[in-house]
């Protein structure tokens, strides 16, 4: 990959992040990280190890991308909005939102809005990939 041959080091979710759930689902086929990762309990956490050490490589989320880490390729498919939405890029995953029965009230005005154009408009503005 370049650079000096120096150890790489992996940081990683922990093991109650859906994203962990889904990296390994979708990146290691059911393979644990090595148990050498350090482990983040956020995607701005595993940002914030990576800009810092240069021969870190970890996985976040396409809305937690910014000028201080770089996103890899997959198969000369680059990550985006567009490529998470055609399934060209591998490596994304939808995110559900569960209630017990029904939405009501406010959950039920959060989930309308957040599904709204406006809504959606933030989402997009975020950085994350809206549904349509």
């Amino acid at each position: 990959m370049g650079g000096e041959n120096l150890a790489i080091v992996v940081i990683s979710r922990d093991s109650s992040s859906g994203t962990y759930e889904s990296w390994g689902h979708l990146v290691l086929n059911g393979a644990k990280v090595t148990p050498k990762a350090q482990l983040q309990a956020s995607n701005g956490a595993i940002v914030q190890a990576i800009s810092k050490n240069r021969y870190a490589i970890g996985y976040i989320g396409i809305g937690y991308l910014n000028k201080s880490v770089k996103a890899v390729t997959v198969n000369g498919i680059q990550a985006s909005a567009k490529t998470a939405l055609s399934k060209e890029y591998p490596v994304a995953r939808p995110l559900y939102m569960y209630t017990d029965g029904a939405p009501k009230g406010d959950t039920e005005g959060f989930i309308k809005f957040l599904l709204s154009k406006k809504g959606q408009e933030i989402v997009k503005k975020e950085g994350f990939v809206p549904i349509k």
